[in-house]
């Protein structure tokens, strides 16, 4: 009995070490499937375009930087709103606006500086922009300001405020109603170091329909409406 219990047992265990073997052999052919690749949640560029120009979301390594193309008026408030709204979503630690912009209407362009400083965004002058009266309103909304010197030197332009329509004559000298000067004043000492905001003022005040002034980037880091240079 003894004898017949231990050859039971060779056999049984001789039965079993090449099942063992095949199911590793198998499991060996057996690989998993390579990870899913990860889908974007969004689109590396968003277009928000309204009629007179677009807005461009590009994000990167957690930066974000928007490009306004095109006039600074009520229908590019509309967009910078959801653009901002896509921003947010983002969750980018930077954030920057970059103008091509030039041609707007004052109030517009305030408000606009106005939802960008709320925001913490940076704001730069694109290379070989010229960025007249309300595209500077934007541009001193920035924390940092940056102005590049190549491959074409951006430019600051103090063009002529048009006068209230309700206020005086139409003439070329620059001739504000008291509620453009004190919202005028208001903003710009909110914007900027004081000695800055008092110098933009009176170069725009000073501006006439016949001369604007320009400042290259190197002035405008030396009155300090520009932070730094790129």
């Amino acid at each position: 009995m003894r004898s017949l219990t231990l050859s039971s047992f060779r056999l049984r265990t001789a039965t079993a070490i090449p099942v063992l073997a095949l199911a590793a052999w198998l499991a060996g052919c057996t690989t998993a499937p390579p990870p899913a690749a990860p889908v974007p949640t969004t689109p590396p560029v968003q277009a928000f375009p309204y009629t007179g120009g677009e807005l461009r979301l590009r994000t990167q390594s957690g930066e974000c930087v928007l490009e306004l193309r095109g006039e600074i008026q009520a229908a590019a408030l509309r967009q910078m709103h959801q653009a901002l709204q896509a921003v947010d979503l983002s969750g980018c630690g930077r954030k920057t606006l970059v103008l091509h912009a030039s041609r707007g209407v004052l109030g517009d362009a305030i408000t606009a500086g106005a939802m960008l400083r709320n925001r913490g965004y940076a704001t730069q002058v694109a290379a070989g922009t010229v960025c007249d009266t309300p595209c500077l309103m934007v541009f001193a909304a920035g924390v940092e300001r940056w102005m590049p010197v190549a491959p074409q030197p951006a430019r600051i332009a103090f063009s002529q405020i048009p006068p209230d329509a309700d206020f005086g004559r139409q003439v070329c000298e620059t001739q504000w109603s008291r509620g453009q000067q004190l919202t005028l004043a208001r903003y710009l000492r909110a914007m900027l170091p004081s000695p800055t905001a008092t110098a933009v003022y009176q170069k725009l005040e000073a501006a006439t329909c016949r001369e604007t002034e320009m400042y290259g980037p190197q002035q405008a880091l030396s009155m300090g409406l520009a932070t730094a240079l790129r």
